[in-house]
This record gives C-alpha cells, structure tokens and sequence, in this order.
C-alpha cells in the first residue's frame, strides 16, 4: 500500500499543487482512503503506529511555522504581535485563544532553545504533550538551564510517557536551580483560586487550587467530619444512606455556599427549558422529555431540571418567559418583570451565545461587545451584540482584525484574521446543540396543508 509523490517545482506559484498546505491536505485526503480491513493485524497496529508519528511531526512542521508566523508579525505589527498571533494560531488549529498563545510560546522554545525535543517530535518518537510539559517545567529557567534540561531529557522521550517526561524535567529543573523551584512555589501562592468545569451525568467539578499543606488539610477534616457523620456520632446530622465521599460533597458545597442547613441554593443559575419540559402545556408538538440547557456548561435531563425547580422553595424560584422566533431555534426577547436584576439586554446575549462567540473559544461570556464596533456606527443591539470573553474582545480590536454579523437568524458571525483567513461561528439553539425544533414545525405546517 503507498501513494504516489509528484516532486514539486523549485519555486511553485500560490496555485501550484506542490505548495506545502496543498501536500498537506493531499496527504488527509489519502489517508481517508486507507482501507484497514485490507490489512493484517500486524499491518493495521504498525498504521497506528505511524500515523501517531505523524502527528508528533506535524506539531513540529506547526511549531517551526508559527515561529516564522510571528517573526513575520513582528516586523510588521510590533505593538500587537503577541496576542494577535495567539489568536490566530488558536484559530487555525480549533482551539481557545489561551492554548493558541500557549502554543506560540512552546514554538519558540522548541526552535530556539530545545534542539533535542524538537529532533523527537519531528521523528515522531515524542507527541505535542511531551514537549508541552518539557516547555512548562521549564518556564522559569535560564536559556542555559532549560538548554540543560533538553540536552538530559530530550533523547530519552521515545521512551517516556509525558508525564514520566514531565517528572524527569522537573529533577533536573531542580537540581539545577533549587532558588528558582523555591521562588516559583512561592509567587504561585497568589494564583490561588477556585474554579468549576462540568463534569458528565449532570455534575460538575469545584476546585481548590491553593498552597499543598492548606488543601491537604482542608481535605483532611472534611474526611474526619464525613467518616463521624457516616459513624452516628454527629448528633445533629445523620447519613441518610450516603457514603463519606457524598456527606463530604454535601459539607463542602453547602459550608462554601454560606448556606444553613436545609437551605436552598440561593444563587441564580439561569436554567433554560421549555413550558413543555417544564409544566406539560404549550406546544403539544415538542417533547415533555426535552432537556433544559444550564448557559455555559450544557443539558440538563428534563426530569432532574423539574426537580431543581420543584424541590426548592417556591419563595426562591423566578420564572422569566423567553420568547423565540416561530421555529423555537432562536431567542428574539424576554421577560423584564425581574425586579432585582438589571442589564436584559446582556442576560439575553449571554443565554444566546452560552459562551464565547468566538469560533472554538469556549470561555465564559464576559463581555457584552459590538460585532460591528460602536465608533463605527454599530448599534447596541441584540443582533450586533455579542457574548465574548475579555481576550477575544481586544483582540478584535488589533488592526486589519474583523468581525461582521453574518445573518441574524440562526445569528452567525464571521471572524477574518489579519492574514485573510475567515471563520465563522453560529449561536447555538435556545436549548443546545442536538435540539432540532426547525424540522418539527415543519412537519407540522406540512400535515396541516396536506389536512387542508
């Protein structure tokens, strides 16, 4: 099995098929043509096995690119180099701005500093992961220390895991400077934090990121206090069939909520569902098994939304009607009888966008911004609103950076890079990607002019 190489021409023109992204892609097309059931077992683990080669050396070709992509905005854009070109490589390879820049700073170590690392990854014997724990526990060395690091490390990785890789640069950061690994444990104190991620099945993730002997001890008695719970020696509070792991949730989420005992959540989470999923009434067309939508972290089953609702008290419960276009995709107004909360216009951008609008973005909403900027008549508008995130917002602002609202329903904007690339993102539906409540109503105007 092999595929046929055409040599390319010294210098091929932008058209020519040679070009190297023009190879490239010629070389994904093939590989969907790959038929595995022609292969034997030891063919089919050795295709595995290259093609996982394959994509160390293709981060390698990406890194030794975006160094050269940078250069190149450096002396044309000195001022806004840095964030611009983290935006575009996250756009390119379909990730968050953040990891776009995380990127660019790998690429240049790698090409400047790491010799040894990027040999591996261009022979394919180490993955991206490798050089990015290489990168970070590196991050705070001298050139000549992380060059040291490299020359230790580097011609072992064919035979690290990342994390053993990770591990082995850790020794030798520091052994090589001890005052350094001090100084860092300490300025990471002040990037203590607490942060939430979803989780499957309806849960969710709360972390702690704080120093070791605090976290360690803070987990520690809430142990203590789920194990005597879980025992009956806590006169006040009884297991209830749980185990410690689940009285140590429950101790946890409510003593950080600030609530008392038996109290309800009294935090506005916005979840989004129809009066169908909600009450059974309304549009007998639409599913009563419909999930809800909680902005920002995704479905939730209809019947555990109606048990939110149901098991609260009613005091602390608000409904705000949202109103849709006739097909239920978009939403195009909502209620303002909400007395103790201002900003509408925002809260329905951000149950609109659900996160960053962005293309691959994903971080939380936190600027209302104009798609079509105020200085240049954009009107603050729910159509030329947009939910970003603060890096996103400023980014757009950088030269030769433009964004413009593709249409309004299903709202769809279009992202164009200083280098005339353009990307477009859609807002998803009012209840999440995979609702389709488009085809239904059709359905249901068709049966009604075949009644007629």
């Amino acid at each position: 099995m092999g595929t046929q190489v055409t040599p390319c021409a010294e210098a091929p023109s932008e058209a020519d098929p040679c070009r190297p992204a023009a190879r490239v892609q010629e070389f994904r097309q093939w590989l969907a043509t790959v038929d595995a059931d022609a292969l034997d077992d030891h063919e089919r683990v050795g295709l595995v096995s290259e093609l996982e080669r394959v994509k160390g050396a293709a981060s390698a070709a990406q890194a030794r690119t975006t160094v050269v992509l940078r250069r190149s905005h450096e002396e044309a854009l000195p001022q806004d180099a840095a964030g611009s070109v983290g935006s575009q490589v996250a756009l390119a390879r379909r990730e968050s701005p953040t990891l776009g820049d995380r990127f660019v700073g790998m690429s240049d170590a790698l090409v400047h500093e790491m010799p040894e690392t990027m040999a591996a990854l261009e022979r394919g014997e180490a993955g991206e992961r490798h050089a990015v724990e290489l990168v970070r526990e590196t991050a705070t060395l001298s050139r000549e220390h992380r060059a040291e690091v490299d020359r230790r490390v580097g011609p072992h990785l064919a035979g690290l895991s990342w994390r053993a890789a990770r591990r082995a640069a850790r020794r030798v950061a520091a052994e090589l400077d001890a005052a350094g690994v001090v100084r860092r444990m300490e300025q990471a104190v002040s990037a203590r934090r607490v942060t939430v991620r979803p989780a499957p099945d309806g849960m969710a993730y709360l972390t702690v990121l704080g120093p070791l002997r605090h976290v360690v001890g803070a987990h520690a008695a809430m142990q203590a206090k789920a194990k005597a719970v879980v025992a009956g020696r806590v006169a006040d509070e009884t297991p209830d069939g749980r185990g410690v792991g689940a009285v140590a949730a429950d101790t946890a989420l409510r003593l950080l909520s600030g609530r008392e005992p038996g109290q309800v959540q009294p935090v506005e989470v916005q979840l989004v569902m129809t009066d169908r999923s909600l009450l059974g009434t309304g549009d007998d067309g639409r599913d009563v098994m419909e999930p809800a939508r909680l902005p920002g972290h995704g479905p939730v089953p209809a019947p555990v939304a109606r048990a939110w609702v149901r098991d609260a008290a009613p005091a602390s419960v608000w409904l705000r009607r949202l109103y849709t276009g006739p097909d239920g995709r978009d939403l195009v107004a909502m209620d303002s009888r909400r007395r103790t909360f201002g900003g509408l216009l925002r809260r329905m951008l951000v149950l609109r966008d659900d996160v960053c609008a962005t293309p691959w973005c994903d971080a939380p909403i936190a600027h209302a911004d104009h798609a079509h900027p105020a200085r240049h008549d954009g009107g603050t508008s729910f159509e030329n609103g947009s939910g970003t995130c603060a890096r996103c917002n400023q980014v757009k602002e950088a030269p030769r950076w433009r964004v413009h609202v593709v249409r309004g329903s299903p709202r769809e904007i279009e992202v164009r890079t200083p280098t005339g690339h353009r990307y477009r993102s859609a807002a998803p539906p009012l209840l999440g990607w995979g609702t389709d409540p488009p085809s239904r109503l059709e359905q249901r105007l068709s049966d009604l002019l075949a009644a007629a």
